[in-house]
């Protein structure tokens, strides 16, 4: 599938545009002293994979904001192989809101394991690094709708917090 990559001011973007996928293999030097990934590291793997989603979306370089509910499932051993996947869930005015989900795949039986989900939130920044308008995104069908909900009330939330 060949996705244009070219932006449009005001035109909305399919949340599938800003799906990346990474692999990594689950190293000694991913360890901690039980033979689980460190969380840091699968931490900075999540924050990689969000990032690129969200540039996917806005055509700029956006930085992170906020990292929501990151739940750690079920272990990431040494010798996994662990597949990263990252899409947007909603976008707002200036800030788009990540979806990533780490699965460890069984190499026998090619079973995946959900391990982690996080929600993060970038903020697309202008050439002077204020905060700038991204597209709109494309939402059609319930689970996108669901998706778009759920992440508006996380939002909120948030927001709640913060004040």
């Amino acid at each position: 599938m060949t996705v244009n990559m070219t932006l449009v001011k005001g035109s909305a973007r399919d949340p599938e545009s800003s799906v990346t996928t990474m692999t990594e293999l689950v190293l000694p030097q991913h360890a901690n002293a039980v033979g689980t990934a460190f969380g840091g590291t699968v931490m900075s793997w999540i924050d990689i994979c969000a990032a690129i989603s969200a540039q996917r979306h806005c055509g700029c370089i956006p930085v992170t904001v906020a990292v929501d509910d990151l739940v750690f499932r079920s272990p990431i051993r040494v010798g996994d192989i662990v597949s990263i996947r990252g899409r947007l869930n909603a976008v707002f005015r200036s800030s788009m809101e990540v979806e990533v989900c780490v699965e460890t795949e069984d190499r026998k039986s090619g079973e995946r394991t959900l391990c982690v989900e996080a929600y993060l939130t970038f903020v697309n920044l202008d050439a002077q690094g204020r905060p700038s308008p991204v597209p709109d995104l494309h939402i059609e069908g319930p689970e996108a709708e669901r998706r778009r909900a759920q992440a508006e009330a996380r939002r909120a939330h948030r927001l709640r917090h913060r004040a």
